[in-house]
């Protein structure tokens, strides 16, 4: 993955926002040393190894896949992990309690939505509340508070008032982050003055930090 290279990408401290797939809580952070195999981001909330997060950058559509790999004084190492890769570490998640309002409508047509709260939640899906479930479809789009970002879900299973939803999550793979970096260059010649400026909203990225 040599574009991140190509733009200097490991000189730069940029503005993203990280979310945690486990809690889907978002934070603004400042990342540095990209490279190849990932970054470096300084969190005040990521002291999870192995913890599972999406790293929104802006001028990128979707979100980069990463996990936290080493814990330092005040900052983790994250590394990057893509779908394409030929070969996947599997590793056993983590479902956290949560409460989290979402809005939940048919990935089809997308209009009448259903008011839910999703009760757990991990990297691969979560579990919805609400005693108008059997109105939705299988196939489901959430918009979930504090994210800008939609997000595409199936129904696994149902119950009484409650649902198992498999998260669709999209993510920026290596051929993708290539094809992308190549027509940003604005990326790199904003990352010196953003630094500096502190954000109040984080609209451009997709996902708004909650208050």
């Amino acid at each position: 993955m040599n574009e991140l290279a190509e733009l200097h990408l490991e000189n730069a401290n940029l503005w993203i926002l990280v979310l945690d797939f486990e809690t889907l809580d978002c934070e603004e952070v400042i990342a540095s040393d990209f490279n190849r195999f990932g970054c470096r981001v300084q969190s005040k909330k990521l002291k999870t190894l192995d913890q599972h997060i999406g790293l929104r950058v802006s001028g990128f559509e979707k979100m980069i896949k990463g996990r936290v790999s080493k814990i330092l004084e005040d900052e983790v190492v994250v590394s990057f992990e893509f779908n394409d890769d030929t070969q996947s570490e599997k590793r056993k998640e983590r479902r956290r309690p949560v409460s989290i309002t979402a809005r939940v409508s048919s990935a089809a047509e997308g209009d009448k939505t259903v008011k839910c709260e999703i009760i757990d939640a991990s990297l691969s899906g979560c579990r919805l509340s609400s005693d108008t479930l059997y109105t939705l479809p299988d196939d489901i789009c959430l918009r979930i508070s504090g994210i800008d970002l939609p997000v595409q879900g199936q129904i696994m299973w149902r119950g009484a008032g409650v649902a198992g939803v498999r998260m669709l999550w999209e993510f920026s793979g290596k051929n993708e982050l290539r094809n992308k970096t190549s027509k940003s260059p604005r990326l790199i010649e904003n990352a010196n003055r953003e630094q500096k400026k502190p954000r109040r909203n984080s609209g451009d990225f997709g996902v708004k930090r909650r208050n």
